[in-house]
């Protein structure tokens, strides 16, 4: 989660009010943040990943206004007729804009816009692969403005922080962002830029702005875009930004572009509204443990920004604030009601909540999952943490396998396409990356697997695993069923070892776990030499991985 800081001056005059050093630390916890630190003025906290709203301090204001009930949350959403082209850009085929009107900014605000542009790069942006965001002084351009490819060699234009012209291909090799994020545009012949109706460069997407439109303190006026894959990812970034950047506005004026595709497809932004929701009393108190009239549930859910669509006896129907993306079901209301109203009041007041017999614990499963993570890093481990969604190459092509996967059905990423269905292929990755920098190589993960089960209610069954590597120059199976050996003598669990064959391990090295009663929990093997080869992973690797979910001791 992106920590953020602030000065509590700067927050306060977007409040509207002085706030003490309790009140803020009450605020923060309310909405979901949590401070890192906060010595003398300047305040760092954590946003959950989930509200971006939350990454900058005009947003962190807005919901302490609502929370404080001082109102000023909406927008003056205006049509005005502005367009803008997209060319075609068929490698990162989208752009949205929108345009916010009589801005009031100093140096902290600049600053804190910029940074609200990189934890959003950093985020949702997935590092600018997935969408890149651009702020422009929209007085030091001409209107429409076209997205589209043009010559690298023939395109200049004065890079952000830079004092002369450069070709698109110096800005690449030259610049410190061009050199940092160069990547994105690996491959391509011509690249993309962001040009006003006079031909001034407002961009390169993703890698730099043009110091020519650059915002400073005397901007008035400022045009946003993001540019990505998909429409509605764009279209939230120039949302969440937008909104964000009215916190400034004397009018809070935000002007919709409507920005033509070659297609003839439209995509307007920023998004005004959001789909409504609805909301049955009765879930209320059913989750929260108190009864809320039907006011005070009306009541609450305007002061924290929604609108009252449609009422009736045993329900509400309301609409999300536009920058709100994690307002999705009903329970998000109840949450933000829960927030709202505090949930000290609602521990106090609560009266159906089940009475507790014996102090809160950890459950069984991460009790024991914790148990093993320390017995391994007692053998001189080091513990990696991969993601749960792969892909099928390296979860079953690799090693020559077809099993099953759980396939995304509209997959970002093509790195990330399905869930794992084992631990070993991440296991794999981290010493490829590392073969060098060690001699020896010892790591483990504890995490959840995928397994495709027509038994289960869902379809799949979810595992916890402990996966572990060992590669070094003379690396066999003995090392892991020392492993193995010493783990089982330590937490008391009998295991006998039963010869097996998995794709993608040497056959005559591989063996399944089970217990002495016959029940298989896990397996052990060397890495088949022609897998390490396709990954270029030179000493060999010994692995075994165990399902916590059957151990019983």
């Amino acid at each position: 989660m992106p920590v953020i800081d602030v000065e509590k001056w700067d927050l306060e005059r977007l409040v509207g009010k002085r706030l003490s050093r309790e009140e803020i630390l009450d605020l923060l916890s309310r909405v979901k943040c949590e401070i890192e630190v906060f010595e003398g003025d300047t305040i760092s906290y954590e946003a959950p990943h989930d509200r971006p709203d939350l990454f900058s301090v005009e947003g962190l204001a807005r919901a302490i206004r609502s929370l404080l009930g001082i109102g000023g949350i909406n927008f003056n959403f205006v049509d005005r007729g502005v367009k803008a082209y997209n060319m075609g850009v068929p490698r990162r085929p989208y752009v949205a804009f929108a345009i916010v009107e009589d801005l009031v900014l100093d140096d902290e605000a600049v600053k804190q816009l910029m940074n609200l542009q990189e934890k959003l790069h950093i985020t949702y942006g997935r590092g600018r692969r997935k969408a890149s965001i651009g702020l422009y002084d929209l007085d030091a351009l001409r209107l429409p403005v076209y997205y589209e490819l043009r010559d690298p060699l023939e395109t200049w234009f004065t890079p952000l922080g830079e004092t002369r012209e450069m070709n698109l291909r110096e800005i690449l090799e030259e610049t410190e962002k061009g050199r940092e994020y160069g990547h994105l545009l690996s491959g391509w012949n011509k690249l993309p830029v962001l040009r006003d109706e006079a031909g001034t460069i407002l961009s390169m997407p993703p890698i730099i702005n043009s110091e020519d439109t650059r915002v400073t303190p005397s901007t008035k006026n400022v045009i946003i875009d993001s540019t990505g894959f998909d429409p509605k990812t764009v279209v939230d970034i120039v949302t969440v930004v937008a909104t964000s950047v009215a916190e400034r506005s004397r009018s809070r004026t935000i002007v919709f572009v409507d920005t033509i595709m070659s297609s003839g497809e439209v995509v307007r932004a920023p998004r005004s509204s959001n789909p409504s929701i609805k909301l049955e009393y009765g879930s209320v108190e059913k989750l929260l443990g108190i009864k809320l009239g039907r006011e005070q549930v009306i009541d609450v859910l305007r002061k924290m920004g929604y609108k009252i669509t449609s009422l009736s006896q045993d329900h509400v129907v309301a609409e999300p604030p536009p920058y709100r993306l994690d307002v999705l079901r009903d329970v998000d209301l109840i949450e933000d009601i829960a927030m709202a109203i505090g949930y000290d009041v609602i521990g106090k007041a609560a009266n159906t909540l089940p009475p507790a017999y014996h102090p809160g614990r950890k459950h069984p499963l991460e009790h024991l999952s914790r148990r093993l993570k320390l017995l391994f890093i007692g053998m001189g481990f080091n513990e990696v943490v991969n993601y749960m969604m792969s892909n099928p190459y390296m979860q079953n092509k690799i090693f020559g396998s077809n099993d099953p996967l759980v396939i995304v059905s509209n997959p970002k990423m093509e790195k990330y396409t399905c869930l794992r269905r084992w631990l070993t292929p991440g296991l794999l990755e981290v010493i490829l990356v590392n073969k060098e920098k060690r001699k020896v190589i010892k790591i483990f993960e504890v995490g959840d697997v995928a397994i495709v089960d027509p038994r289960s209610e869902t379809g799949v069954r979810i595992e916890r695993r402990i996966g572990y590597a060992i590669s070094y120059q003379k690396a066999t199976l003995t090392d892991s069923l020392a492993v193995l050996k010493t783990i089982s003598s330590i937490i008391g669990l009998d295991i006998v070892f039963e010869k097996a064959e998995i794709k993608g391990l040497l056959r005559e090295r591989t063996a399944i776990i089970k217990t002495v009663d016959g029940r298989t929990i896990g397996f052990t093997g060397e890495i088949h030499p022609e897998v390490l080869i396709k990954l270029g992973i030179e000493n060999p690797v010994v692995v075994g991985e165990i399902i916590v979910n059957d151990i019983k001791i």
